[in-house]
């Protein structure tokens, strides 16, 4: 089941490029032919500095619950997408084998067989740690936490310390640590010797906090705060009343309720602030040059990592206020409850588009948070102002009577206006697909290095950028040993590159031959069209079959790998991979299952017992499955997945 790396690795650079394609040395480069970025290098195994759970919560709400669910039971809603099951990594039997080493180098590198992006260009080195942190909290409960800390206090008193290096932690699973608990080493006493089971893993999650960065607890006059009134800040010599009403909150989070109104101008003295709140403030720019509109309504979003019912953690929106901006562009919130931790963001909605401030972050003892300013651009829904660099072109033909085609479109928005993209959720406005396209679905690149859509009232929208926007569009054909495409353009393309399986017919009067490709024993044509305008139309036939895929095609059966719907700045590089990963995931799968020998183990890795368990913990909660069958098979897989760990 091994991908083909290589292929990977080369997609995924032309993907955080603008998909300049990388070309052997004795090829001569197209037009304006740009050198990929080399991916970072994996640094050390262990953080530089404690990390924070409660910044990777944030982090992983926003890249990772989308596959592995809110609670890391791999039922998030982009999971039942994807051809393989998602592992469960908030379950006990997952968290406590792992080491922090092992799935920082995955949440850096990704483990493609399962789908899983690297995100080492989407995250910093401490922001990947926080995840890890984070994720690592997922299958524990304050209660067991709680119960570790009494017991570990109770027998090893003094011995915290012996636990806080970062750099043998890193490599210390909870597994591992159990055994140090109930069997000491050179450095630690046995001191639990006669824990049992249960209590030496609560006692092995409360050692894990140990490294973590200690959440400071809100203060009585906090707690008392975050329920308290949001007093509006004058403007122009006026008040406007309001005021935020809240339901009772549990300790430190403030409930969501009805939005309070304030105003601000600059120059107006702040209202003196209650003891446990403050200010919040910022700007509003517009961009390309001019005047703030005035008496824009800004909106101040506050949010707390609360708890579920389950006892995890996770950001939860716990203060929404709304304010005018003043003639200047400035805006005010003040007597603001402003507990340790509580995170800020501000939202202006102009021209149909939604533009934010950056997060900032409330630490101890701030009484004036000051935000990142919010800038806007004028906006238009004229697409045409955008330009497609290139836009690359991978087949896959290995399903029977179907060739696969991902399509990605690189392109830049080089104006001072934002260009609206009005969708319906399942198209595109400029992007044609040829005809008889069937599973159709298109998906952005929203990592660090494309440019960022932003949410607008009709769709999306692609503000000014120097960075090329990237948006995938998948799609099946028919395939019958030949296939006539023609992709139509609706705006100007500076250049197309096709990848052809080698030894497939590939003709079409605008295709100029690059030469052959050969990675990992497998070559491919790579052609190029350039200087195709709005109106024209790519024409083009390949017949024929390669040579891995003619053996194949016999017995295999179509799959449908194609990611359905508009998912716009869902994920950060998954979306790419994903896409690429699909066609040959599936393909090298098909083609290892063909010659899989009887006596071959039912399972070959940790992964798909996992993912077995799992899938059956799914039939038997549906009451397909009966419990004593459940159970049985249940036991059979776990001694399984025991000899391979």
């Amino acid at each position: 089941m091994k991908l083909r790396l290589p292929i990977l690795i080369l997609l995924l650079a032309m993907a955080l490029t603008a998909c300049n394609f990388s070309l052997s040395e004795d090829i001569t480069p197209p037009p304006n032919y740009v050198s990929p970025t080399p991916m970072p290098t994996l640094g050390a195994l262990y953080p530089s500095t404690a990390p924070d759970p409660q910044n990777g919560a944030l982090i992983y709400s926003q890249y990772c619950a989308a596959c592995h669910g809110n609670k890391g039971l791999g039922d998030g809603p982009q999971s039942m997408q994807l051809p393989v099951t998602v592992p469960g990594i908030g379950l006990a039997d997952v968290a406590q084998s792992a080491s922090p080493a092992q799935w920082y180098e995955i949440v850096s590198e990704g483990n493609l067989d399962r789908f899983m992006p690297p995100f080492i260009g989407a995250l910093s080195d401490q922001e990947r740690w926080d995840v890890v942190a984070y994720v690592m909290t997922l299958h524990t409960t304050p209660d067991q936490i709680a119960q570790g800390k009494s017991l570990f206090d109770a027998n090893c008193a003094g011995c915290a310390g012996k636990f806080s290096d970062l750099q043998q932690m890193a490599k210390l699973s909870e597994a591992d640590l159990v055994g140090i608990i109930k069997n000491g080493n050179s450095n630690i006493p046995a001191f639990g010797k006669n824990f049992t089971d249960a209590q030496a893993f609560d006692v092995a999650a409360y050692i894990r906090t140990l490294t973590f960065v200690v959440a400071a607890q809100p203060t009585a006059t906090e707690v008392a705060a975050s329920v308290s009134t949001a007093t509006p800040a004058p403007a122009s010599g006026t008040q406007e009343a309001g005021a935020a009403t809240a339901e009772t909150p549990s300790a430190a989070n403030q409930t969501p309720g009805t939005p309070a109104a304030a105003t601000s101008a600059q120059g107006t003295p702040a209202a003196t602030n209650i003891a446990g709140t403050g200010t919040v403030s910022g700007t509003i720019q517009m961009a390309s040059g001019g005047n703030v509109p005035a008496n824009l309504a800004v909106t101040l979003h506050g949010y707390d990592h609360g708890q579920d019912t389950s006892g995890t953690t996770s950001p939860q929106e716990v203060l929404t206020l709304n304010a005018t901006s003043a003639s200047d562009g400035t805006f005010r919130f003040d007597n603001v409850a402003m507990p340790t931790n509580r995170i800020f963001m501000a939202e202006v909605s102009y021209g149909g588009i939604k533009y934010q401030s950056t997060f900032g972050t409330v630490t101890a003892g701030t009484t004036n948070l000051t935000l990142t300013p919010v800038k806007l651009y004028e906006s238009t829904t004229d697409f045409n102002t955008l330009k497609f660099d290139q836009i690359h072109f991978y087949t896959d033909f290995s399903t029977q009577g179907t060739v696969q085609v991902l399509e990605i479109y690189a392109f830049t928005n080089s104006t001072n206006k934002a260009v609206i993209i009005s969708t319906d959720g399942s198209t595109i406005p400029f992007i044609k697909l040829p005809d008889g396209a069937q599973n159709t679905g298109y998906q952005a690149d929203q990592s660090q290095n494309s440019a960022q859509f932003v949410a607008a009232d009709q769709g999306v929208a692609a503000i000014p950028s120097d960075k090329p926007y990237s948006i995938i569009a998948f799609f099946n054909l028919p395939y019958n040993n030949q296939v006539e495409i023609k992709q139509p353009f609706v705006i100007n393309a500076a250049s197309a590159v096709l990848l052809i399986p080698d030894g497939m017919k590939v003709s079409g009067p605008q295709l100029t031959n690059l030469g052959v490709q050969s990675i990992q024993n497998v070559n491919y044509q790579e052609l190029q069209a350039s200087n195709l305008n709005a109106g024209d139309t790519l024409d083009f036939t390949v017949s024929g079959q390669p040579p891995s895929a003619a053996s194949a095609a016999a017995t295999t059966t179509t799959t449908d790998t194609t990611t359905q719907g508009l998912l716009v700045g869902a994920g950060a590089l998954g979306i790419v991979l994903i896409a690429i990963g699909g066609f040959l995931f599936i393909r090298d799968r098909r083609r290892a299952d063909e010659d899989e020998d009887e006596e071959e183990p039912e399972f070959e890795s940790s992964d798909e017992v996992l993912d077995a368990i799992i899938a059956l913990d799914d039939l038997h909660r549906a009451g397909k499955i009966a419990d004593e069958a459940y159970n049985q098979r249940r036991n059979e897989l776990k001694e399984l997945l025991k000899g391979k760990m």
